[in-house]
């Protein structure tokens, strides 16, 4: 693997959180504010969004058609202060540029979101998991049908997730439990050198094999 395209899953590499002071600041305050329904693919969410197009709560928690012109979502709201402000400018320093950041919480327990892509080409979303369970995972499907499965831990690392691979998030649990990410777009993608084991290859040696048959 040589360039980010070669790669669906990944770390964010030297960069690390404090998950309980982000955890505090989702529940102590983010919770406060009024959340936005959401139901994505069969699974129901509530939202707020953190960084937007015109700095409300609401706007990009429900997916923006494409058909709009592209206005990156980055007036912060009144959920991105304290912790998670320095979160985000924690993100910006290590040279990201996020947009139409916001916290997603997983209503649905036991739900299988239908596999499904977000994009025609490269297009990444970094993944801090602020709550979750060992039965919460994210998931993708290769060319042959195959799936990959990674439980993305509520550590303080920050995830990068490939969403233009055939891809789903499901949460397993049986009984009630939270899962709460905070989530954002990027643009642009990470720079190779920013991923960080673990990883996952787009592609097995095998598919490579096989394309070259």
């Amino acid at each position: 693997m040589k360039q980010s395209r070669d790669v669906m899953f990944a770390r964010l590499a030297s960069f690390r959180i404090d998950a309980d002071a982000l955890r505090r600041h989702f529940l102590d305050h983010v919770c406060t504010l009024p959340s936005m329904p959401y139901r994505d693919n069969r699974v129901d969410y509530i939202g707020w969004a953190v960084t937007s197009r015109d700095g409300t709560l609401t706007d990009g928690i429900r997916r923006i058609p494409g058909k709009q012109p592209f206005v990156p979502g980055t007036a912060p709201t009144d959920a991105c202060s304290g912790y998670l402000a320095d979160v985000m400018d924690a993100l910006r320093d290590a040279g990201l540029a996020p947009f139409r950041a916001r916290i997603m919480q997983l209503e649905s327990e036991g739900a299988e979101m239908p596999l499904h892509t977000d994009a025609l080409r490269e297009t990444w979303r970094l993944h801090i998991p602020i709550i979750t369970n060992p039965n919460c995972f994210f998931e993708w499907q290769r060319a042959d049908g195959s799936i990959e499965s990674v439980h993305l831990p509520a550590d303080g690392s920050a995830w990068l997730v490939r969403v233009d691979v055939n891809h789903r998030a499901v949460n397993r649990s049986n009984e009630p439990s939270s899962r709460a990410h905070l989530l954002m777009g990027l643009n642009p993608g990470p720079e190779f050198h920013m991923l960080a084991e673990p990883w996952l290859p787009v592609f097995q040696k095998s598919d490579a094999f096989a394309a070259a048959d």
